[in-house]
């Protein structure tokens, strides 16, 4: 029986890589990951289907079946033109993965190689978070998860925060690795707590036992054509979220029927408190389909890989 092996770029965390390598373990398939330069070592390709999270790869790869999955659209500089030479000088394969329509249609793949829409899902796990610890104590009125960097302008986010917060003892709680920049300047604020990098487990943990969790998300491409992720997870362990405008914002709360209190870019700038105090929590039952063995399930990738790979369905 053939085997899987998931090539990442390496550079970056990538959620849906373990989602994918426990959904097709858990059903009998032998699965491995790696970068480029491991899974150049394989010495039988053939034996592997090889499924490839999206860079610029022209030559074809050595393995008979091979994916390419657009996790996401093209970043850094000049990104438009990145995606533009995807299009017309990556190799083909016999499959593509797109995380949604948008980005779909945006690459502008023509006819010849099927495809199929896998998105954004959430940890099986998520819905287990409160009864890890039972009835804890608040860690915190906010929480943030993600980037902290002066490129996506987090350092105005907190400036923010601190200008409409100094005065009273409201706490943000900022989980993830901040630019040093950022880390330097407010390190010493009071209200501001800084855990660090954690295990996606235990980030989420500190969220369930926060008051109201944030969700900061650029506007500008290729963000503003993903799905935020942050605020699916927020959702599913049913807080009270506060986000800013962002496009990929305003799109996740309609099309998903997530309550969020939606604010300016800076997100705390003349902050609402009555809106904050009143905002709905979600209710986590309404998001059950979110697990990613279910988002997997209905994207019906299994139905488009080769026979020998042969899953068992418990």
């Amino acid at each position: 029986m053939r085997k899987i092996f998931i090539m990442h770029p390496g550079n970056a965390n990538y959620p849906e890589v373990t989602a994918y390598k426990n959904y097709f373990q858990a059903r009998g398939v032998d699965v491995a990951v790696g970068a480029m330069s491991e899974y150049k070592q394989l010495d039988k390709k053939d034996d592997f289907l090889l499924w490839a999270i999206m860079g610029f790869y022209p030559n074809r790869f050595a393995s008979d079946f091979v994916i390419h999955d657009y996790r996401s659209l093209s970043v850094g500089g000049w990104p438009a033109m990145k995606d533009f030479a995807k299009r017309f000088f990556n190799s083909q394969p016999d499959l593509r993965i797109f995380q949604n329509k948008r980005q779909q249609e945006i690459m502008g793949f023509g006819p010849g190689v099927p495809s199929v829409i896998l998105p954004m899902g959430v940890p099986n796990w998520i819905f287990d978070v409160h009864e890890e610890g039972g009835q804890a104590e608040k860690k915190a009125d906010f929480c943030y998860i993600g980037e902290m960097s002066v490129e996506r302008g987090f350092d105005r986010v907190l400036d923010a925060f601190i200008t409409q917060f100094s005065s009273r003892k409201i706490s943000l709680l900022l989980v993830g690795k901040p630019d040093p920049r950022i880390y330097q300047r407010f390190s010493s604020a009071e209200n501001l707590i800084f855990t660090g990098p954690l295990p996606q487990r235990d980030a989420l943990k500190h969220v369930a036992e926060s008051e109201i969790a944030v969700c900061y998300f650029p506007y500008h491409r290729p963000h503003c054509y993903q799905t935020p992720t942050k605020l699916l997870e927020y959702a599913a362990l049913g807080k009270k979220i506060l986000c800013n405008d962002s496009p990929s914002n305003i799109r996740c709360c309609e099309e998903m029927g997530i309550n969020s209190v939606i604010t300016t870019a800076r997100i705390f700038d003349g902050i609402d408190e009555d809106a904050i105090r009143e905002a709905k929590t979600n209710r986590r039952s309404d998001f059950a389909n979110l697990i990613w063995d279910r988002v997997i399930e209905r994207s019906n990738v299994a139905s488009f890989l080769p026979k020998d790979i042969k899953l068992s369905i418990s």
